[in-house]
């Protein structure tokens, strides 16, 4: 991971921090851990390709697209921020093909 990607990933995580503390738009509840061992599997085999399942739904989708709906959401505290350039970065990588997990495999694959 370079330095530039580490400083979008730490935008994108003050921003979230931000939102999820002015908005409060989550209830969590204790079953939504249910989910967890399986989204972080996936998170972390398949990286933004991996599949999601939202605890209060259900529904399945892969991070990459629930990563670009968050964005949406993230929208306005991103302006407060200064951090609209690094979202849309995250937003580039998030409907990019090739990410960070699929070049880590690749180089795997191929015996570094």
């Amino acid at each position: 991971m370079s330095v530039d990607r580490a400083a979008v990933l730490v935008a994108y995580i003050q921003t979230l921090a931000r939102y999820l503390l002015l908005d409060r738009p989550l209830t969590l509840h204790e079953d939504d851990y249910l989910v967890y061992t399986f989204n972080r599997f996936e998170a972390c085999r398949f990286g933004l390709a991996g599949t999601l399942v939202a605890p209060e739904t259900g529904e399945r989708r892969t991070i990459a697209d629930d990563v670009l709906a968050t964005l949406d959401k993230l929208a306005p505290h991103a302006e407060a921020l200064g951090s609209t350039e690094a979202l849309e970065e995250i937003a580039s990588v998030a409907r990019s093909e090739i990410n960070d997990a699929t070049w880590f495999r690749e180089t795997y694959r191929h015996g570094f």
